[in-house]
């Protein structure tokens, strides 16, 4: 066991939804999407900013990897919550493979599940203990990282989703659900949520009882997607065509 004298692993329930702490990071993660993605493309060459994309992933997938190996070096890894089966984790994890060399086919089913669901998390995030727990900075690390990736590779890389992407990316989203909830199946384990709502406030809250609240939750998806892509719309001033 790790003494819990030490900030970094002594828990606390410091985190409140809305509270300073979030409204910072939220602040922090608006500042880093737009900061870096404007420096990148005024100040760095293309293998300058190639080289920040993959900066970013790594700092993700290690995030998820060494919160795991923390929780084992703790004695609580409990693989009904901590395996990275959940949206974000599982992008997070495999995104330094994915997206090493930048590939459009990847960034564009990326951009609306990023924009789509990682955004809830940053909104209503799923979160108890407060800076500076190693949980708190996993979750901003993995959660934050997302949306700035996804908005530095959408503005540096010029890699901008189209209608259908975005069928794409929905399509593979009902895969990936499927998989994940055979896995719930077989370990007992509520990752996505797809077995039962979370335990702290979300918008899951306002789509119904369970199980109807997953129906709902594919109609509320698709608009998210939709809306996610207005504003590559609305910037092209035209539709985004394939």
């Amino acid at each position: 066991m790790l003494p819990s004298e030490y900030l970094f692993f002594k828990p606390n329930t410091d985190f409140q939804l809305f509270g300073n702490q979030h409204l910072m990071m939220m602040a922090l993660i608006l500042l880093l999407a737009i900061g870096l993605s404007i420096f990148a493309k005024r100040k760095l060459t293309e293998a300058q900013q190639v080289s920040l994309a993959r900066a970013m992933t790594l700092v993700m997938a290690v995030a998820v990897v060494g919160w795991i190996a923390l929780r084992m070096w703790e004695g609580v890894f409990d693989p009904k919550t901590d395996l990275p089966f959940d949206i974000c984790n599982f992008t997070a994890l495999l995104l330094p493979v994915l997206m090493w060399t930048p590939k459009h086919r990847v960034q564009e089913v990326l951009y609306f599940w990023i924009f789509a669901g990682t955004t809830q998390a940053v909104l209503t995030p799923h979160l108890f203990e407060g800076f500076p727990h190693y949980t708190f900075v996993k979750y901003w690390a993995v959660h934050g990282g997302l949306v700035v990736f996804a908005v530095y590779a959408t503005f540096v890389f010029g890699i901008r989703p189209t209608w259908k992407s975005l069928w794409r990316a929905f399509l593979l989203l009902q895969v990936y659900v499927l998989a994940l909830y055979g896995i719930n199946l077989l370990l007992g384990s509520n990752y996505a949520y797809l077995m039962g709502k979370p335990p702290t406030a979300s918008a899951f809250d306002y789509l119904g009882p369970y199980p109807w609240y997953l129906l709902v939750s594919e109609g509320v998806a698709l608009v998210c997607f939709v809306l996610a892509l207005l504003p590559v719309l609305l910037s092209s001033g035209k539709k985004a065509v394939t």
